[in-house]
């Protein structure tokens, strides 16, 4: 089945607020965003029980969760800080949802120090959002939490993004940040879209921030450093966090088209691209900016009961007239310490791939795919073009004809250019997902030279097989020749 093309567009003049609103209009046409999640926990009433933690004067438990629940809520996490081996301080973590105000959950023993050390269970009775009428928080048609005012000159959008439903991680969390000309994108398994801060005993500390559990959801705790807003309530994620960036647009004086081509085969894989079709262009590059995809899919490899879906694969173009390629880079983690001291979201399910090596500006993988006719980095196309045997006096491999003959391998041996079967990133063993084949590599070397090939051109392998080109990279000698990523249209 052929691959669909949905265009978003903000006329010239558009302001970074457009963006964001952009991408909102964009994830409804998907049918992406989550839907409306009511009874968010934001305080405490009250608590009691914890006991005292024998040998330990302070232990801090980030995430926990409830063992159980006078009502129907679910998914709330706590912040128990011990002082002195006694219960000090408890914080709200993760808001959950469909809770009562003056709910009572508890939370047990086992996860705050375990019964055997003197610790007992916890019974905590929770404020929500908006009291007896709880208040909504998205919408099949808005972002989870978004800033586009207070925050205007880094606007925000978040994302709720289903990834598996009924699965304690089921749900991704994609903070989306256009700053300059370029766009910032987090995920974490856990957002409290609370605006109001409130840091003492029984608040929720942070408005505005990804929540969980240090070093696994967060570079740092959600109580300390940067996992939250700033005062101006502007998301401070850049340069304390560390996040995956691209360009999206050259500047504001052009029209900007967020194309999404949606495979037919699997109707959750879309590969999103950013251009500027006003701007003049010479190259596919001078137009065509960002071109990415937001991982979306089930696997046998992880349990979304453990892990979240947090990458996000970029496919990048050379610069290099001389030696083009595309670069699929897959950040493996969903939020990363901007210092190489700093740790990434290890929960984030991708992670595993990074081999330990996702610390710092490391958290990626990438595979490079060159042309056939150029030398390759790696990716490499199976073609048997070109292969032949030289018969002369010196060696001992002769073929038919005399020497100093070539004999070449028939062309009707080739391997056809247009490459199917891509894996997300080829780094990955084992691949945890393809891409459908509506999606293909095309490697080309076209006679004629300095041919102008954009996003939006068309390739005709035959009549019933013609496929759009998204991104590319190709020199302009007197030849052209390159390799483009294409969807299926025809």
């Amino acid at each position: 089945m052929p691959a669909t093309l949905t265009t978003i567009t903000k006329s010239a003049g558009w302001a970074r607020t457009d963006v964001i609103y952009q991408l909102e209009e964009a994830f409804t046409t998907l049918g992406w965003h989550g839907g409306t999640l009511s009874g968010i926990v934001t305080g405490i009433s009250a608590y009691s029980g914890g006991g005292t933690l024998v040998g330990s004067s302070a232990t801090d438990y980030h995430d926990v969760f409830q063992s159980s629940t006078s009502g129907i809520g679910t998914g709330a996490s706590f912040y128990i800080d011990r002082a002195s081996g006694n219960i000090a301080n408890v914080y709200v973590n993760r808001p959950g949802y469909g809770y009562t105000h003056g709910e009572v959950v508890q939370l047990s023993a086992n996860d705050i120090g375990g019964s055997v050390n003197g610790a007992v269970g916890m019974a905590v009775t929770v404020w929500v959002a908006g009291g007896n009428s709880p208040i909504g928080f998205g919408s099949t048609n808005q972002f989870y939490d978004k800033d586009v005012i207070t925050a205007s000159a880094h606007p925000w959008g978040v994302l709720r993004h289903t990834i598996q439903p009924n699965k304690r991680f089921g749900d991704t969390y994609r903070l989306f940040q256009p700053r300059a000309t370029d766009l910032f994108v987090y995920s974490g398994s856990a957002f409290h879209p609370w605006d109001i801060a409130n840091n003492a005993n029984r608040g929720n500390y942070y408005q505005n921030r990804f929540a969980g559990t240090q070093f696994l959801d967060l570079p740092w705790s959600p109580l300390t450093g940067y996992a939250h807003t700033s005062a101006s309530n502007v998301f401070d994620g850049y340069p304390n966090w560390y996040g995956a960036g691209f360009s999206y647009c050259s500047s504001t004086l052009y029209r900007l088209d967020l194309n999404m081509y949606r495979s037919g085969i699997d109707p959750n894989f879309v590969v999103f691209s950013y251009r500027q079709p006003t701007l003049p262009a010479v190259k596919l590059r001078d137009n065509t900016f960002g071109t990415f995809i937001l991982h979306n899919f089930t696997t046998s490899l992880w349990d979304y009961d453990d892990v979240f879906l947090g990458g996000i694969t970029n496919i990048l173009y050379s610069t290099d007239e001389g030696n083009p390629f595309l670069e699929f880079r897959t950040w493996c983690t969903g939020n990363q310490g901007y210092s190489a001291n700093d740790v990434t979201t290890k929960r984030c399910a991708e992670y595993g791939f990074t081999q330990g090596s996702g610390n710092g500006t490391i958290g990626y993988k990438a595979t490079v795919y060159s042309p056939n006719s150029v030398p390759r980095i790696n990716g490499d196309t199976y073609t048997r073009t070109g292969l032949y045997v030289r018969n002369n006096a010196t060696t001992s491999h002769r073929g038919r004809g005399g020497d100093n003959s070539i004999t070449g391998m028939s062309t009707t041996s080739n391997f056809n250019a247009v490459i199917k079967g891509i894996p997300i990133n080829a780094q990955f063993v084992p691949i945890p997902y393809y891409m459908p084949d509506d999606f293909v590599l095309i490697d080309f070397d076209y006679a004629l030279p300095s041919a102008n090939i954009l996003q939006g051109d068309t390739i005709t392998i035959s009549p019933s097989e013609v496929y759009t080109v998204i991104t590319g990279s190709y020199n302009q000698t007197t030849r052209t020749r390159g390799i483009l990523f294409c969807a299926r249209t025809t």
